[in-house]
């Protein structure tokens, strides 16, 4: 599977996963979006679509799934 050109939303609360996860997929040719909340998250889909999304279920402003719901 490639991911070059894609973009990738990575929403997780915790810098370090961001960072782990951000660089890997950049280093495969995705662009890489993050959030560290739910509501930040929704923001960013609102206003970029992305192909994909990569996300915590564990936020601490929203549960993951609640956010898959919307």
């Amino acid at each position: 599977m490639t991911i070059d050109g894609r973009t990738v939303l990575v929403v997780d609360d915790e810098s370090p996963i961001l960072k782990v996860i951000g660089s890997t997929l950049s280093s495969s040719g995705a662009l890489v979006l993050t959030a560290e909340t739910a509501a930040e998250a929704l923001q960013v889909v609102a206003r970029t679509p992305v192909d994909a999304i990569l996300l915590d279920l564990g936020l601490p402003d929203r549960d993951g799934l609640e956010v898959i719901r919307e």
